[in-house]
């Protein structure tokens, strides 16, 4: 008698167990659909149209970014990067971000100069950055800081830098440009401070839209244009029409790409996807100055296989441009008092540079 009620016990605390394994299990089953729920409810979605050309070293700067960001939220957050004109015209998204038409959007400050007359400053500086001390300066010094000042009366909960590409051609032309003289009548696409600058030098600059420069070049209605970077040049086929190429491109030593999202949008996001957006930024501008110094080697030996006279503007005539460049830049602080503090920053921080420049840049 004894041992068959051991024998029920047994099965009774046999039967709780399984039922408290059955329990637990449900509850894990339950946790795992719910958080799969709650990740997929929560997805969000940002439309970020560029004003990059598709299929352009630019363009893939914006996609990377988009891709990386995809990846380290784990889908939470997801970014469709659209070229320029696919959705709107490339020079309409600063406003569409900004009203919070589209969440957010990929381009450059050197487009917004009609709004901000100091936005080049943070995008491109005839004579000045390179491309690492103007991430350092961004960085390490007081670039984002200024930047973020100057945006800070717009709608944006984000603004930084997003990439940086290295020099870009000087110019393909019709004839060879080896001094300032050469500037003379000379008929130069280009447009922002360069434009000015070159005017002083007696230049007439053209400012064409990217997709007439190579027609206007090839009816030599040009004598001469610079466009960019030498792998897309090299796509867009100017070598075939220009017997020239002059480098290195001190009009545009580096060129930095930046991320504006709309206030609204940035605030809906938790705090560790506004730190995956921050730092994928980084990531993207490391990989977009790499990925075009590795294709624009390539291309240069490609123009001189094709019989390409290319031209190097010689240091005495560089030094030559940067006076010029500096009284234009002088000029302009003198009127503008952010402009000035801007400036001020940058040639504090490129005097500094230079003499870790000097000194530390091997020249074998």
């Amino acid at each position: 008698m004894d041992k068959e009620i051991g024998n029920n016990l047994i099965a009774l605390e046999g039967d709780r167990m399984n039922r408290f394994k059955l329990s637990v299990l449900l509850v894990i089953v339950l946790i795992v659909l719910a958080f799969e729920s709650m990740a997929f409810a929560k997805t969000i979605r940002w439309r970020m149209p560029t004003t990059w050309p598709k299929g352009t070293i630019l363009q893939w700067s914006a996609d990377f970014f988009a891709k990386i960001v995809n990846e380290m939220s784990g889908g939470r957050l997801k970014i469709t990067a659209y070229p320029g004109g696919a959705i709107m015209g490339p020079l309409e998204i600063f406003d569409a971000v900004t009203a919070g038409t589209v969440e957010a959007g990929h381009g450059s400050s050197a487009y917004w100069i009609g709004k901000e007359p100091s936005a080049p400053l943070f995008s491109a500086i005839p004579m000045g950055f390179t491309a690492v001390p103007y991430l350092a300066w961004f960085y390490e010094g007081d670039g984002l800081k200024l930047m973020r000042e100057m945006y800070a009366k717009y709608n944006l909960g984000f603004v930084g830098p997003c990439g940086i590409i290295p020099p870009e051609d000087f110019a393909w032309s019709h004839k060879p440009i080896t001094k300032l003289e050469d500037f003379k009548g000379l008929k130069f696409r280009t447009f922002g401070f360069w434009g000015e600058i070159l005017s002083e030098m007696g230049a007439s600059v053209v400012t064409l839209p990217g997709a007439e420069v190579y027609p206007s070049l090839q009816r030599k209605v040009l004598d001469a244009a610079e466009f960019s970077l030498p792998n897309i040049d090299r796509d867009l086929g100017f070598h075939e029409i220009c017997k020239y190429l002059t480098v290195p491109g001190v009009h545009q030593p580096s060129t930095v790409f930046d991320l504006y999202v709309s206030k609204r949008a940035w605030n809906k996001l938790t705090p560790d996807l506004q730190a995956i957006v921050k730092y994928a930024c980084q990531v993207a501008a490391m990989r977009t100055l790499v990925r075009s110094v590795w294709l624009d080697g390539p291309a240069l030996e490609s123009f001189k296989k094709y019989g390409t006279k290319i031209n190097y503007i010689s240091p005495e005539v560089q030094q030559q441009m940067a006076k010029v460049a500096n009284e234009f830049f002088d000029r302009k602080a003198a009127k503008d008092p952010f402009f000035a503090k801007v400036l001020k920053s940058q040639r504090e921080w490129m005097k500094s540079y230079k003499v870790y420049r000097d000194l530390m840049n091997p020249r074998y």
